[in-house]
């Protein structure tokens, strides 16, 4: 979601992820058809609106990123994602029409509100109706970052969201089986996300109220049955990918998520689903990333998708 775009040429690029409790920093050095270098990946606690400006202006003088360009991923917290049928309207009515659909399905008011629009590929079924994904932020979160980028004097190109940064993570990483369509399993610590994209088109993303944190409070048949209901979770979006867009099976799914447990869950959903299991090896294509420990990657799933935005 280009709500900001500027441009700048130092051959790097930074993700941030924006969390309640802190901000997770991303720095990438790309250049030509060479692999992305890791120039630095941490994660600063920062508790609050005020935190965060103070936290900004302090990455910029130490990680001395005035001039580098910055994507910044929204936690799901920060924003409400919807699923609408697409109004037939023409094309330069239809924001317009969005707002008027959408104004009942969100807890502000529609004024108060920016909206980012993107569409889904046509289903294969007859007649059925082009579906789109709407984006709805308060206007105060998008002035409050923008203004505390302004302070920091930080180069903010882009607001992007979770799903999207998943994307871009998804469409650019090989899984050794995927046949070009792939699913991604995130298991953040309060949510989950499952995505199903091939290349830059994202067919399905859902997400789902399972997370790390109840895989760490869960331990014998507890964890069975928490595994039970994420296995059919992923089941019922393999199947409605397949019905609906007429791609076939998806061949691979990769997964991200603690150490914990997740050995355990990829041979369960290995055994579970037709599709080759394995977890997301994102070290393998960015040189240096597999340095930075499993726990410290996990927090910066967000602004390692962020970094990897094209275009900026």
């Amino acid at each position: 979601m280009p709500w900001f775009r500027q441009k700048s040429g130092n051959g790097q690029q930074i993700g941030m992820g924006f969390h309640h409790t802190g901000i997770s920093v991303v720095n990438l050095q790309r250049s030509g058809s060479r692999l992305p270098q890791l120039v630095s990946c941490s994660f600063h606690e920062a508790d609050g609106e005020v935190a965060r400006g103070q936290q900004l202006a302090q990455l910029a003088r130490k990680l001395k990123l005035k001039k580098t360009p910055v994507v910044v991923a929204l936690e799901p917290d920060y924003y409400t994602l919807l699923q609408i049928e697409a109004p037939e309207v023409e094309p330069e009515e239809l924001r317009l029409a969005v707002r008027w659909r959408i104004k009942d399905l969100i807890d502000f008011h529609i004024d108060d509100a920016v909206l980012d629009i993107f569409a889904l590929p046509q289903t294969r079924r007859a007649g059925a109706p082009q579906t789109m994904f709407v984006v709805a932020v308060r206007k105060s979160i998008i002035q409050s970052i923008a203004d505390q980028f302004h302070e920091a004097d930080l180069n903010l190109c882009a607001i992007d969201i979770t799903e999207l940064s998943l994307r871009n993570l998804l469409s650019w990483y090989e899984n050794t089986e995927s046949g070009g369509v792939q699913a991604l399993l995130y298991l953040a610590p309060d949510y989950g996300i499952i995505e199903i994209a091939q290349e830059s088109t994202l067919y399905l993303n859902r997400r789902i109220e399972i997370g790390a944190r109840d895989f760490q409070e869960q331990g014998g048949y507890g964890l069975d049955e928490l595994m039970d209901s994420l296995i059919l979770e992923l089941q019922r979006s393999l199947d409605y990918h397949e019905s609906e867009f007429g791609k076939g099976p998806v061949s691979a799914l990769s997964i991200i998520g603690p150490e914990e447990h997740r050995d355990q869950l990829i041979e369960y959903a290995s055994q579970n689903l037709a599709a080759h299991v394995e977890p997301m090896m994102v070290g393998r294509q960015i040189e240096g990333l597999g340095a930075v420990s499993p726990e410290q990657l996990n927090i910066c799933v967000p602004a390692l998708g962020a970094a990897m935005r094209p275009g900026v």
